[in-house]
């Protein structure tokens, strides 16, 4: 009988370790399950006065499928150091046009970002001209190494003229779902090319950008090769630039009989609704005015 208790003693122990261990269990799983932010950096700015480390962390932070959190940057005070530090810097202290051009495409992309930020834009950054406001692209009030510059001056200026790379037009995001994915990481001047090539391959590879349609003899592309082709060459520079970078068969096809005069190019419609992860933006796909800063040749 005394055998029996201690047996049944044993039994109920191990039974009650059990059921607590289990919701112990569960919950680590879960935990680990949980995605983890990226570590909080250390300021360390480089020969400009920029850290662009802050910069990847906040893009690593608050960029989800190139949907942006803007409520996540007004909050974080790195993002506010960040524009603090791109005020203040000297980029002519930066001894590659790598480090020059990845410089600018950050500070572009985080000018655009505070421009939403700032103005508290929910639908379009085009609403601000609608509301009589000056276009957003064309407001001086980016403070870049002490001069107060607009976003158009920084791309068609800076960018376009000085480095005449057609890569850019997919790194430069202006805030609308049609654009290009903003990559969520920063630009850094030892792996530019191939960051540039690896988002050209992803535009060009996207159905939203690049798409074959056979039954109607037409090539879909981005407005963005429209309004920028002349930094590709013209319309067969596109077709060009394309090419080597599809993967699809079909599409191959596609680009092929454009330049052999048998397919016609036609362009998708773009959406100017805020590429925002706040799911109550509303569609604005009815304004087609602007490139990733204004048309250059309209």
């Amino acid at each position: 009988m005394q055998n029996s208790k201690k047996e049944y003693s044993g039994a109920f122990l191990w039974l009650a370790a059990f059921s607590f261990l289990i919701p112990i269990y569960v919950g680590a799983q879960a935990f680990r399950a949980i995605p983890q932010l990226p570590t909080y950096p250390e300021i360390h700015p480089d020969i400009s006065g920029v850290d662009h480390n802050l910069w990847d962390y906040l893009l690593r932070t608050y960029i989800a499928d190139g949907q942006v959190d803007y409520e996540g940057f007004r909050r974080d005070f790195l993002f506010k150091t960040y524009l603090k530090q791109l005020a203040n810097a000297h980029p002519e202290n930066l001894k590659t046009d790598n480090a020059k051009l990845a410089y600018y495409c950050n500070a572009y992309n985080a000018f655009v970002i505070h421009g939403v930020v700032i103005h508290k834009i929910k639908g379009s950054v085009l609403d601000l001209k609608q509301n009589g406001e000056t276009d957003f692209f064309d407001i001086k009030e980016h403070i870049f190494a002490g001069e107060t510059i607009s976003l158009n001056t920084l791309e068609h200026k800076r960018v376009r003229e000085q480095f005449h790379d057609p890569r850019v037009h997919m790194a430069l995001v202006c805030a609308a779902k049609s654009c290009p994915q903003i990559r969520p990481e920063a630009y850094v001047a030892d792996r530019l090319n191939g960051q540039l090539e690896d988002q050209a391959n992803s535009f060009a590879n996207n159905p939203e950008y690049v798409k074959y349609v056979p039954k109607e003899k037409k090539l879909y592309l981005s407005s963005i090769l429209k309004w920028y082709r002349d930094d590709f060459g013209g319309n067969y520079g596109v077709v060009s630039f394309l090419l080597p970078r599809v993967k699809d068969p079909a599409t191959k096809t596609g680009l092929e009989q454009v330049l052999a005069g048998q397919v016609e190019l036609a362009y998708f419609k773009y959406d100017w609704a805020l590429n925002s992860q706040d799911k109550e933006a509303s569609s604005r796909g009815d304004h087609v005015s602007f490139g990733s800063g204004s048309i250059p040749n309209d």
